[in-house]
């Protein structure tokens, strides 16, 4: 998302698939899959965006950056220890404050970082 993209321009874009947001990521675990769908679905919840309409290449600054009550990244972070069966520390939680990491860029960190040992999470 460029930094001039407003909220009404996220509503009017063509949906992507949960499908097509790990397709784009060159993903292809089931990890990969719970994942996009658990952090699509609680941001959206949070910020009142449609799931369908984030992206992988959108700045995970500028998705929080939308209008909404009261968002904290641990909510989201207790989303993914339920749906992923996993502890999550802070060590295991990639910067999602960096000016430039789009939400594809931070769902891959957060994926290597916290199952490592998998070696099946992306295509080679």
């Amino acid at each position: 998302m460029k930094k001039s993209k407003q909220l009404s321009d996220i509503f009017q874009r063509s949906d992507m698939s949960d499908e097509e947001f790990i397709q784009n990521l060159k993903l292809s675990h089931e990890l990969a899959k719970k994942t996009v769908n658990c952090v699509r679905i609680q941001l959206s919840k949070a910020f009142g965006v449609p799931s369908e309409k984030l992206y992988p290449d959108d700045k995970f600054i500028d998705i929080i950056s939308f209008p909404c009550w009261d968002w904290d990244m641990i909510e989201l972070l207790f989303a993914l220890e339920e749906t992923l069966k996993i502890d999550i520390d802070e060590e295991q939680v990639p910067d999602w404050t960096a000016k430039n990491i789009t939400l594809g860029q931070w769902i891959v960190e957060f994926l290597c970082c916290n199952f490592p040992e998998s070696n099946t999470i992306r295509f080679i």
